[in-house]
């Protein structure tokens, strides 16, 4: 049996007939006898006297029959009204400070109260946890299984009362937009250095502020309506700093190990939400104002006024209402919890511990007026209602003797409001119609508010959780799970669109957390998904955040991208724009570094020669390798180079080229008529001299220039041409130079870099893995030099070729922290699912939305747990410079 909330124990009563109690019963007999006694003193007429009698007695019915819409029986009703008719209902600002029980803050994180609302002088200790929610459909059926029992866990072993609060904040992005506004200082900065174009800066200016807008009026917005966003706390009780300190420790201890992020508020935070729970719309407290009054909590958090009404109250110019739940069904299914907070109320739900003894006892005694009621019914429904409610109480017996189960006492509560009647009565009437959706029976506390008013205020109130409480499994509690929520909010990100449950996707990938460890990020997605698009956002944004952008381009995708930022784009195909020297050496060479290990430039380059030159001529042998690594250190030596010299202070036109290599080998011919050498001249001159197929190439000095913070190696001529060596020997020389570019970036004020690799599939040959080598040991290092590495593909079966790429591809996945897969077809997701089986797997849910997936659409991986469903989305002056294809 599952998810049991079995009928309120103590109110297990004998039922003479539907809902008919002994209670009624009494009260009945009472108006009947008094009733009596009264008409007959009269000197009437003994008919007169009965059918007076008669009358009185159908009048007392209704007192016995539950009103539908109080939920409320005629006494409880006119008991009710007569309290509230005598009772104080409006309250001046001076007395609204009576009804908090807040007194003054303790230390950094407690808030001591003063027992007012409780009518005694006994201080409480109050802290506050807050819950990061995350989306548990998403893992797995036994993932899932583990964290409801690890949330059990936290339940059960509770043994103190605890509170749950869930409040709907609006989006706020001020922390998003001082950023921004931080990154347009700078940007004026650098145009005012020179380091950027006019063309650059009026670009990148407007850009930012089209970011601002959108934060500020339009992503805060849906259909005219603020959104808002779930926060969840937990509010903890102790009677010092050492008891209260010791709970919310051995909280947070069983939270992390159930791997649901939390962390501890300060009592300023833990002050203004108390405050934003009235009402989430109003600016926030600041700093200053609590500081002055830290001491009178009571003055900053009471009402201007208090109007109380018989299903309503107003305060502070908006109308309140508080309900709570009546009835639960006997079975509820899972995430019930999750499904009462995406209600629009602020919720207040309380655990309270029971004595184990006495929760024994008032089973056994439900038990046994259950099956009086049983004997005594003749009515099939009401036998079948009764068998029900046995099997429930038999399976909380079995659980509490068997499995340990505890009973918790809840109490839920919820919080309407409205800026007028007629908004408040709207409000109500949409949560009554979720609860009887999920068939709870909801109770509008009429002439209760003021009860409700004090029970809502998180402070333990007892008498009200007695009084509204109901016993409850831990279980079932766990179950509920009621932390679902699956936003990001990164205060520098970028939006990135929103997730399957409207929320917005703030995404900042240089963020470092515990859980986000490096910036790296790998995209898959079937060609038409929009892999591209996604990636064309992640360069706008970054080049808009003043980093370094380099993009390997194989689809000439981004050239326009480049243009509109004047970027520096670079046809790796015929050098046309920019050359690269092969014989140039570059301080590229991390282990140096990272080692702390004296650099050896030439030998490193002398090296990277010899896996060059075997690429562009794979039938070179041992003897003849060694003979050109000869030949070339000759030629680096009359030119003065040497392992001693500082590499970076030698300018491009300073190193040797292809043409001083010839004459140099020329040279040495006449002097040793070796055969070998011969051969060497007449391939160097063949192939890089006389219009050779490599001159235009390789022969002559780099012209790349890095002083641009956008650079696009437009690699589509290059993959164009039907000759695998060159492709490779031009992506070695390509990879050699991005990689010295990282390694310089990490000395720049402005030291963000961030490696595009786009189609990466084409760039894969399982004959000669550079490319692969590259994004392989570039997710591992580039981290240290404060870069990321973006790869993206749509062919995943090249990552998988063989034994060797597939243990790469599955590194390259380990050591990126972000992961964006989009749509696929079935043979290339079951190659996914096999790929990130090493990275928490895909749960069947994420697979079946993979696969469903649209355009645009895809899972998103921030960590191990941490997976949004999302939507990519994008603004119109956003896309300006995205081309025609994708604006």
């Amino acid at each position: 049996m599952k998810n049991v909330i079995p009928k309120k124990l103590k109110d297990a009563k004998y039922r003479f007939w539907r809902n008919i109690t002994i209670t009624d019963v009494l009260i009945i007999a009472v108006w009947v006898g008094l009733t009596i006694l009264f008409i007959f003193g009269f000197q009437w007429k003994l008919w007169i006297k009965l059918l007076a009698s008669s009358i009185m007695i159908l009048i007392s019915l209704p007192l016995i029959i539950t009103n539908k819409k109080t939920n409320l029986k005629g006494w409880q009703y006119l008991y009710y009204k007569i309290n509230y008719l005598f009772s104080c209902k409006k309250y001046s600002k001076n007395k609204t400070t009576l009804l908090v029980p807040y007194n003054k803050v303790i230390n950094d994180n407690y808030i001591a109260t003063h027992g007012i609302l409780k009518g005694t002088l006994k201080k409480t200790l109050i802290g506050a946890i807050k819950i990061k929610g995350f989306d548990i459909t998403l893992l797995s059926s036994e993932e899932q299984i583990l964290r409801l029992r690890d949330l059990q866990e936290v339940i059960k072993f509770s043994n103190f009362p605890i509170t749950f609060l869930k409040l709907e904040l609006p989006l706020n992005f001020d922390d998003n937009i001082k950023y921004l506004q931080k990154q347009i200082n700078k940007t004026q900065i650098r145009y005012k250095n020179k380091e950027i174009s006019f063309n650059q800066f009026v670009k990148i200016t407007k850009q930012i502020k089209n970011n601002i807008t959108f934060l500020k009026k339009e992503l805060i917005k849906i259909n005219d309506e603020i959104k808002t966003e779930k926060c969840f706390f937990i509010f903890v009780y102790g009677n010092s700093q050492k008891d209260l300190n010791e709970k919310i420790l051995f909280l947070e201890d069983k939270l992390y190990k159930g791997k649901i992020n939390c962390n501890t508020l300060s009592n300023y935070e833990i002050t203004k939400i108390l405050k934003l729970m009235w009402n989430p719309y109003e600016k926030p407290l600041n700093k200053t104002n609590f500081n002055k009054n830290k001491d009178n909590l009571a003055k900053l958090l009471q009402f201007k006024y208090l109007n109380i009404k018989k299903n309503y109250f107003i305060a502070n110019d908006l109308y309140y209402s508080i309900n709570t739940i009546q009835d639960y069904p006997l079975f509820i299914n899972d995430l019930w919890g999750a499904c009462l907070f995406s209600n629009e109320q602020t919720i207040i739900w309380n655990i309270n511990p029971l004595n184990y003894d006495e929760t024994k006892k008032a089973i056994n005694s439900a038990i046994q007026t259950t099956q009086t009621r049983q004997v005594m019914t003749k009515s099939y429904v009401n036998t079948n209602e009764n068998n029900y409610e046995l099997e429930t109480y038999y399976h909380l017996i079995d659980e509490v003797n068997g499995d340990g189960e505890l009973l918790k006492n809840v109490n839920i509560l919820f919080l309407n409001y409205g800026t007028n009647k007629k908004t408040l009565s709207q409000a109500q009437t949409r949560l009554t119609k979720a609860l009887k959706e999920m068939d709870i029976k909801p109770n509008p506390l009429w002439y209760q508010q003021f009860n409700g008013l004090k029970g809502f205020i998180p402070y333990n109130n007892k008498v009200i959780i007695k009084k509204y409480g109901r016993e409850m499994p831990t279980s079932t509690l766990a179950a509920s799970f009621p932390f679902i929520d699956s936003g990001l909010y990164d205060k520098q990100g970028m939006w990135l669109g929103t997730n399957n449950m409207g929320n917005v996707v703030l995404w900042d990938q240089f963020k470092i957390t515990s859980k986000r460890t490096n910036h790296n990020m790998f995209i898959i997605g079937a060609s038409g998904m929009g892999k591209t698009y996604l990636l064309k956002k992640i360069i706008n944004h970054h080049i808009k955040m003043g980093r370094k952008v380099i993009v390997i381009d194989p689809e000439r995708e981004y050239q326009e991208l480049c243009k509109y930022y004047d970027g520096n784009w670079i046809d790796a195909g015929d050098a046309s724009i920019g050359k690269i020297n092969p014989l140039q050496i570059l301080d590229n060479n991390f282990i140096d570094e990272l080692e702390n290990t004296n650099s050896s430039p030439l030998s490193n380059h002398l090296r990277f020669l010899e896996q060059w030159f075997k690429t562009l001529y794979p039938d070179f042998n041992g003897r003849e390798i060694n003979l050109l690594t000869k030949y070339l250190k000759l030629l680096y030596h009359q030119f003065k180079i040497t392992n001693n010299i500082d590499i970076n202070k030698i300018n491009n036109n300073d190193f040797p080229i292809m043409n001083d290599f010839y004459y140099l080998l020329e040279k040495e011919y006449k002097n040793n008529e070796n055969q070998l050498l011969k051969e060497f001249i007449d391939l160097i001159a063949t192939d890089f001299l006389n219009d050779g197929k490599y001159q235009a190439l390789w022969n002559g000095h780099t012209t790349i220039k890095f002083n641009n913070n956008f650079i696009v190696y437009d690699v589509y001529n290059l993959f164009d041409l039907d000759d695998k060596k060159t492709n490779a020997a031009q992506l070695i020389l390509m990879l050699n130079i991005i990689k010295k570019e990282v390694k310089e970036n990490r000395f720049k004020d402005n030291n963000e870099i961030v490696i595009i690799v786009d189609e990466a599939h084409l760039a894969i040959d399982k004959d000669n893995p550079v490319a692969l080598n590259f994004m392989y040991q570039m997710t591992k290092r580039i981290r240290k030099y404060n870069g990321a590495l973006v790869v993206a593909t749509q062919n995943i079966a090249d990552f998988v070729e063989n034994e060797t790429v597939l243990k790469k591809t599955t590194a390259i996945i380990n050591n990126s922290q972000y992961s964006f897969i989009m749509g696929l077809k079935p043979n290339d997701l079951e190659k996914v699912i096999n790929l990130y089986k090493s990275y928490g797997g895909l749960t069947s849910a994420e697979k079946d939305y993979i696969a469903r997936s649209v355009k645009g659409q895809g899972l998103f991986f921030v960590s191990g747990f941490e997976r949004y469903r999302i939507e990519i989305q994008s603004n119109k002056k956003e896309k300006e410079g995205f081309g025609k294809k994708d604006n």
